[in-house]
């Protein structure tokens, strides 16, 4: 097991072979994820083993994705920390007939071309386990809420000039 993981895989070979992989991504190296980072520092961690299920023998991979994102809040639009803590059990398919066949009973992967990027298959399982909106428990918004009284808001209407008033003097 080492630290660096591969480019390209071929999963099928992989389970084959029974072939563990562990090793870190940095946060850098995934494009997708940018643009909901407020910084792009850190490390995932990533440990896959590549196996069959027990009863179907299907080709499967299962293991883990951990790290800490520093994510945007949307409130306030600083940094909030997110902890990744992604659990993988897949199985694979090399048709979209297999994936709809199996889709009741287990989660797929369409293989295509015996390859996979191992890079964009573990940034696919960082973004399906994004909050939809990164938020502190308790902060204050970005821009403060402007809160008037009815009152106030007649009283500065009538004291500004209304710009039509002028067409009432050409009408005479």
């Amino acid at each position: 097991m080492s630290k660096r993981l591969p480019i390209d895989i071929d999963p099928l070979r992989l389970v084959e072979q029974r072939i563990l992989l562990s090793g870190e991504l940095l946060v850098k190296q995934l494009p997708r994820l940018q643009e909901q980072l407020f910084t792009n520092v850190g490390t995932i961690s990533v440990g896959l083993a590549f196996d069959r299920t027990e009863i179907t023998r299907l080709p499967r991979v299962t293991g883990s994705v951990k790290g800490l994102l520093d994510l945007t809040c949307q409130r306030c639009l600083k940094s909030v920390l997110h902890k990744v803590d992604s659990k993988i059990d897949l199985v694979f398919v090399t048709s979209d007939a297999e994936a709809e066949r199996l889709q009741n009973d287990h989660e797929t992967w369409l293989v295509e071309d015996n390859r996979i990027f191992l890079q964009d298959f573990i940034e696919d399982e960082i973004l399906l386990g994004l909050p939809h909106s990164a938020l502190h428990e308790q902060c204050e918004p970005f821009r403060p809420l402007i809160e008037a009284v009815p009152e106030e808001i007649k009283s500065q209407q009538e004291d500004v000039e209304n710009p039509f008033a002028i067409l009432k003097t050409l009408h005479k």
